[in-house]
């Protein structure tokens, strides 16, 4: 049988990289990156490599769908048929929504995988009418949500770096799995700048012509005391702001006393860092910056944080032309109400709605559209103020992605639950206690994806090899569940009369999907493939529902001084707090905690949790680690490549000591995956949910006021030699 080529594109992470995929039956024997794809550019990384190994795994992965048989948790399972399982979903819905209402059940979405659009339909289906439970409040929508509110752009507000004359990283390693990282190096060969800003001094940063470090959560003041220095030396298009911005000498007067001088005391950082960035940022445009979640998402002041990036951005004035800030509209597609079933003309934030913490996080309930999950996790427990009766996890294992994982694991194994249902690729910690397990497609064995959120291009996509075993789409999943609920509200007969419904209803490809396969990239909203982008769409009312010139905000314009934020009790115009937990909050916690963890640390073989079982990735990463200071070390006696205990006020895990200077010196850099699954072809052990995890030491109170984001990225901790009793 001859070898076949399928081009599709790799899901593992967001970058969405376009890849070649080379099968001998229904075995995957090559990946390779595809050198036409317009974002990644050739580029594919170890972990979009290792779907050869996760694919041919027939022994490991979950291929059934089982119901558990013994004790929750037990390991003891019985194989069923997928009509079993849905008609058992179903039916309990059904008994649970009239029992005690459709917010008894709780959906939980991880990282997406392209369904998250189908998850809010199917909640609407059950009537929840939003998300119900994601890590929202600590991942992208925190970052979104300052750019929706200041920039009016709903997305990550991600920049056109290959074409800016300044280029920003701004807590982003695109080294980690993106194409762009070539472009922006044969950017800076040509002449243009290149600014990294993060906490720890990562892999773009040895290329930076400034590399700036941060003290974990002072983000915001940083990019206030930018904004004050290039109002100070007139770096600004004056006509700009006159024209397309409001609050401008709101935002003058509120910067003024972020001197450099003071920024510099905040951030741990000099005083000239501030002003060359200024400099390089005011006078050597156009600017392109990306910018990642560790800034404005992970910290209890991480909305204003936000909000002060975007303000620098709009201040700046490259908004939607080559070289600056990309207005994209498929993120406003894929929650489109059509999809949805929103009702937009509804108050998302209105009281028969998200009874789980949306007094405590208005600008959560209203904008995020989910449950705080703190308070989720307490009605699991305590059921109040009303109880939780079923939970379905797709693509997501809250015991690995949620703060406060003693908490979480709390509810997982409450008794007021009545049905635990996972869907993953392999039995995770959560599926471990769950009644029943369902097996998950992966990419390369489905033909479902979403839009290119980061740019104008849908791009071809197929499935390359079967799925092994009985493993779906989570699209057919939802779709499944929904047509026994309702089945008026999912009238498609497969996944891929979904993915041609999308691509006509919002774009008007009328296409076959031999049509649609036939042709690699399309350019979104702009007729036929090859057509230029349309730029300065707030100049031709393109961006406006009513038609108007003009930023989708409330006054038109990018907003300095915030309507918005105001009727949400915050400041109108940013401002910066320290965070929640920090040595100058809390001075006395430090005396025992001194030294400043973050969680999320990306390695370049994992994404996320997922993963550490497959032996590809597993093997340049064996056992975890954290990364520390070699004055930290020294001073806490801990010694490179030997255990230490990290621990905070809410518990302790290990970690090899890696002793860098890539470590701001103060801080303790825990990487996201934890090693929670043994990787049997290696002998290597698995540190389940709660020995290698950094969310057991992070804290899921205080929170950020109005949208409920935690201390992911800026909690207290302190580490000593030794693996303890661990």
């Amino acid at each position: 049988m001859p070898i076949k080529k399928t081009r599709t594109v790799c899901t593992t992470c967001h970058a969405r990289c376009g890849v070649f995929v080379y099968s001998d039956g229904d075995e995957i024997v090559k990946i390779e990156g595809d050198p036409d794809n317009p974002k990644s550019y050739g580029t594919i990384c170890g972990a979009g490599m290792s779907q050869r190994e996760i694919h041919n795994d027939t022994e490991g992965r979950l291929l059934y769908p089982m119901r558990r048989v013994g004790e929750r948790g037990s390991g003891e399972w019985e194989r069923i048929t997928w009509d079993e399982a849905l008609d058992t979903i179903a039916s309990e819905s059904r008994r649970i929504i009239d029992e005690y209402g459709p917010e008894a059940i709780v959906t939980g979405q991880g990282t997406g995988r392209t369904t998250n659009h189908w998850h809010c339909r199917l909640n609407s289906t059950l009537g929840l009418e939003g998300w119900s439970l994601v890590p929202t409040h600590v991942c992208l929508m925190p970052h979104i949500l300052p750019n929706a509110i200041s920039l009016g752009i709903f997305s990550p507000a991600d920049g056109d770096l290959a074409n800016s004359g300044t280029m920003v990283l701004w807590g982003q390693n695109p080294a980690m799995e993106r194409g762009i990282m070539r472009r922006i190096l044969d950017r800076q060969r040509d002449g243009g700048n290149l600014i990294v800003i993060d906490t720890r001094f990562q892999d773009m940063s040895k290329h930076a012509d400034l590399a700036i470090q941060p003290r974990p959560g002072t983000d915001g003041a940083l990019a206030l005391g930018i904004i004050r220095e290039v109002i100070a030396n007139d770096w600004y298009d004056h006509e700009w702001i006159e024209n397309w911005t409001y609050g401008f000498e709101d935002l003058r007067a509120r910067v003024e006393e972020f001197t450099p001088e003071r920024v510099a005391e905040i951030c741990w950082i000099e005083p000239d860092q501030v002003r060359v960035a200024a400099r390089m940022m005011g006078t050597q445009g156009p600017v392109g910056m990306m910018v990642g979640l560790g800034p404005g998402c992970m910290h209890t002041n991480a909305i204003q944080n936000g909000r002060a990036i975007a303000c620098l951005q709009g201040l700046l004035g490259w908004i939607d032309v080559p070289g600056g800030v990309n207005v994209p509209v498929a993120f406003s597609v894929m929650l489109d109400d059509k999809i949805t079933l929103w009702d937009s003309a509804k108050d998302p934030g209105r009281p028969d709605l998200f009874t789980f913490g949306g007094e405590k996080h208005p600008l959560y309930k209203s904008f995020g559209r989910s449950n705080d999950p703190n308070s989720v996790f307490k009605a699991m427990i305590t059921g109040e103020p009303r109880p939780v009766k079923m939970f379905v996890a797709i693509a997501d294992d809250p015991l690995l992605c949620y703060e406060d994982a003693n908490l979480t694991y709390q509810a997982m194994t409450s008794p007021n639950l009545d049905l635990i249902v996972v869907k993953d690729f392999y039995l995770s910690p959560t599926a471990q206690l769950a009644d029943i397990v369902l097996p998950t497609a992966d990419w390369s064995e489905r033909c479902t994806y979403d839009e290119e959120l980061d740019g104008p291009f849908i791009l071809a996509f197929d499935q390359a090899v079967p799925a092994p075993g009985e493993c779906w789409d989570d699209w057919r999943f939802f779709l499944e569940w929904g047509k026994r609920m309702n089945p008026e509200q999912w009238p498609w007969a497969n996944e891929k009369e979904m993915v041609l419904w999308r691509l006509k209803e919002f774009y008007g490809f009328d296409l076959t999907w031999e049509e649609f396969q036939a042709v690699p990239v399309r350019v979104v909203g702009m007729g036929e493939p090859g057509a230029e982008p349309v730029y300065k769409k707030y100049e031709k009312g393109l961006l406006r529902p009513d038609g108007q010139p003009g930023f989708p905000t409330v006054t038109g314009k990018i907003e300095f001084s915030s309507p918005a934020m105001a009727a949400f009790g915050y400041d109108p115009v940013p401002d910066y707090t320290e965070p929640a937990e920090s040595p100058v909050s809390t001075s006395e916690l430090a005396e025992e905690f001194p030294l400043i963890g973050s969680t999320g640390h990306r390695v370049y073989s994992f994404f996320h949790s997922a993963w550490t079982n497959v032996p590809a990735q597993r093997y340049f990463y064996p056992e975890p680690f954290a990364v520390v200071h070699p004055d930290d070390a020294a001073r806490y006696g801990v010694t490179d490549g030997e255990w230490m205990t990290i621990s905070s006020p809410r518990g302790k895990i290990i970690s090899k000591a890696l002793v860098s200077r890539e470590a701001k010196e103060g801080c303790v850099f825990i990487p996201r995956p934890a090693w929670r699954d043994e990787c049997r072809a290696l002998g290597l052990p698995g540190y389940g949910w709660d020995k290698a995890n950094g969310n057991v030491l992070v804290p899921s109170e205080p929170a950020e006021p109005g949208y409920g984001a935690t201390a992911m990225r800026s909690f207290l901790c302190k580490i000593e030699p030794g693996r303890g009793d661990l």
